[in-house]
């Protein structure tokens, strides 16, 4: 029998960056021992088709305990915990092969939203105290990060598994925002490492 694990998964750099902090930290925790449980990352494209292909093969293995998504969004100062995923994909630039996707649903015909099934307000509350900028947001936006986390959810609820599962939004690294050249909030990789940390350790794997 498979051991226990906890799928985390982050993504590619896009729209001209060169980094991608949750490609950082995914890769950073693979094979780490949680409880029980051992990480599995994932770096996925920023490409719904393919990106959704890969989570699919993972959300199918043996042995899942878990699944902890990382995205970037520009413009956050703070660790953004994701409440809810909506069946919607609007695009605001293109995805990575160039396609815009507008007023198309994730899953044709699937519920409008799909609520994050992790411990989100004891995670809040550990990254509070210590320390760590950090909050419950209402919006996972319409692009590739709505789009994982709602069809990850929507392939649990489906399968009739009870595996926690959601998303972390972590903003720009400081390196980004100096070659934007442009007033934007950041934070240190290093923090952002202690933040997945806490997240993960507040996830119950038996």
């Amino acid at each position: 029998m498979a051991g226990r694990h906890v799928l985390v998964t982050g993504f590619e750099p896009f729209a001209g960056d060169t980094a991608n902090p949750s490609q950082e930290l995914a890769k950073a925790v693979d094979g780490r021992a949680i409880g029980a449980a051992v990480v599995r990352s994932l770096v996925l494209p920023v490409q719904h088709e393919a990106a959704g292909e890969l989570v699919a093969r993972a959300l199918g293995a043996e042995g899942l305990a878990a699944v902890v998504h990382l995205g970037l969004a520009a413009g956050r100062a703070r660790i953004s915990l994701e409440r809810v995923a909506v069946n919607a994909m609007d695009y605001r630039i293109p995805d990575a092969q160039g396609d815009m996707k507008t007023g198309e649903d994730c899953v044709p015909g699937g519920p409008a939203a799909y609520w994050s099934t992790l411990p989100l307000r004891a995670m809040l509350d550990s990254l509070t105290r210590e320390g760590i900028p950090a909050h419950l947001s209402y919006t996972a936006g319409t692009y590739l990060c709505n789009y994982v986390l709602y069809t990850t959810l929507h392939a649990l609820a489906e399968r009739r598994l009870e595996v926690p599962a959601g998303f972390a939004h972590l903003p720009l690294l400081p390196s980004m925002v100096a070659a934007h050249a442009l007033e934007e909030p950041s934070m240190d990789l290093g923090l952002m490492a202690r933040a997945l940390d806490v997240i993960l350790a507040a996830i119950p794997v038996a």
